[in-house]
């Protein structure tokens, strides 16, 4: 008999079901609206059960994977706070999946579920240690060694977004902490670059990066430059701290292309390049640059990830 899982990627605006298979190939696929906006989960568990069922009626599953919007309470039972999505707040949602559906749940962070995806069977394969950062309204990371996610608290690696790049920066990221990652390489900040650049029109973030990514706009691609000097800045504070051979980069501004993914590059290499890559040499007697690549799977990544642990074979 095949493996089977459900993966379910909670989302502040969509939800996103879907049944893998051991080959991370996605059976089967639903997205419904979050409904997290209020108090009562209810509404939102019964239009959730409703898709997971249509799968569990018809396929033996070994577990159900949820990958959550938020950090992760230490019981690895919910979210530890959900500011988007506050109908997460005090749920047990382990129990409430297990109790429906009578199998094992396992509950991560969103990140972390991309990123052992990613490490399994995408872009991160090969390497032993691996940095996933995922960009996009927010930031947020996950880092892995030897196949384990590296957690600190709150179900995640660090939190990166809250990493002050330019102290003296008029802007504030979302927990209003001057200069952070977060304020200085989210899309608030990609649209307050294209506001003082297209002084006649309004662009939105998603705009500017498909512009980037066709080459089609100078101004979008000076403005994706920029992005991508602060986001090489932080990649780079970052790599003493987890010492990545590799790093992917996820998320909707990941999309922007070349002139984004130049200026991560050329920006990291100035700051630390060189210190990285004397550390390869230590460990394997030759020069080898850190990889800054682009996440390989894509935005179904995490349904992927959070349900690995269950379409592996048992010991």
């Amino acid at each position: 008999m095949e493996n089977l899982a459900i993966g379910i990627d909670i989302g502040a605006t969509n939800t996103k079901i879907g049944l893998v298979d051991s080959t991370a190939r996605i059976r089967e696929h639903a997205t419904i609206s979050s409904q997290l906006d209020t108090a009562n989960p209810a509404p939102y568990l019964a239009a959730v059960n409703a898709v997971v069922e249509q799968y569990t009626s018809r396929y033996p599953v070994n577990g159900i994977g949820v990958a959550l919007c938020s950090l992760v309470n230490a019981e690895h039972t919910g979210a530890l706070w959900a500011v988007n999505a506050p109908a997460l707040n005090h749920l047990n949602i382990q129990q409430a999946f297990a109790t429906r559906f009578g199998c094992p749940v396992q509950v991560l962070n969103d990140v972390v579920a991309y990123t052992i995806a990613e490490y399994a069977c995408g872009a991160g394969q090969g390497v032993k240690r691996l940095l996933c950062l995922a960009l996009g309204t927010g930031l947020a990371i996950a880092a892995m060694i030897n196949g384990r996610v590296i957690e600190t608290w709150g179900g995640v690696s660090a939190d990166a977004a809250r990493i002050i790049l330019e102290p003296g920066a008029e802007v504030r990221c979302k927990a209003d902490i001057q200069g952070a990652a977060e304020a200085l390489c989210g899309t608030a900040y990609i649209e307050r670059l294209a506001r003082a650049r297209y002084p006649r029109r309004s662009v939105t973030a998603r705009e500017v990066i498909a512009a980037s990514r066709d080459g089609s706009d100078p101004v979008a691609c000076q403005v994706m430059a920029e992005i991508g000097g602060h986001v090489g800045h932080l990649l780079a504070l970052l790599s003493p701290i987890f010492f990545p051979q590799r790093i992917l980069i996820t998320g909707g501004t990941a999309e922007a292309g070349e002139p984004l993914f130049q200026a991560v590059r050329e920006q990291y290499a100035h700051l630390i390049g060189a210190y990285m890559t004397s550390l390869a040499i230590l460990e394997n007697g030759a020069a080898r640059p850190v990889e800054i690549w682009k996440a390989g799977l894509g935005p179904e990544a995490a349904i992927i990830g959070c349900a690995w642990s269950f379409l592996q074979p048992q010991a």
